[in-house]
């Protein structure tokens, strides 16, 4: 008997091995966790770089000479809104708005559960608003209204062609009258 006790009973070198594999193992999840966060941080700062800047600034710095270097008018974010509530050719529940949260960067929520009542408090500014994504039956996301990059296949405003432009209307016709 008490040989089989003394099988079950470990080296102390084994202990000590198991606790410096599992110490060495938890270490690397710590190291992984590190690069992952500073990856997230890097990106927020990137993104409020690039939404956060003043606008103003970089267009008193290039003035256009002529009138046909400015670039056509777009459709504000809430026409968008206004389309996908009430157009019922567009799916709300389809399309993820992207918008500028202040500390952590741009944030996407479903269309569908957008507040649009400056009375409740999960309400968001509509100038925060970036971007709005269909989503697809096959899982991916296609931009179509963009407010940086001036792209609308909603109304086909903004640098989008008329041909790209995602309009629909109960008659079947375009009818983009400005």
């Amino acid at each position: 008997m008490a040989e089989a006790s003394a099988r079950t009973v470990k080296a102390p070198s084994d202990t000590v091995q198991e606790l410096r594999s599992i110490a060495e193992r938890h270490l690397r999840e710590i190291k992984e966790e590190k690069e992952q966060e500073e990856k997230d941080n890097l990106r927020r700062s990137e993104e409020l770089q690039r939404y956060a800047r003043p606008r103003w600034r970089e267009k008193t710095a290039k003035a256009p000479t002529t009138m046909s270097a400015t670039a056509p008018k777009m459709r504000s974010a809430q026409d968008v809104l206004d389309r996908l509530h009430w157009d019922d050719c567009l799916d709300a529940s389809k399309f993820t708005i992207g918008y500028l949260e202040r500390f952590s960067g741009i944030k996407e929520i479903p269309a569908s559960s957008w507040v649009s009542e400056f009375t409740e408090e999960e309400w968001i500014p509509q100038h925060r608003i970036k971007y709005f994504k269909q989503n697809n039956v096959a899982g991916d996301q296609v931009t179509v209204w963009d407010r940086e990059k001036r792209i609308d296949k909603i109304f086909g405003s903004g640098l989008t062609e008329l041909q790209e432009a995602n309009v629909c209307s109960k008659d079947g016709s375009v009818d983009l009258a400005q």
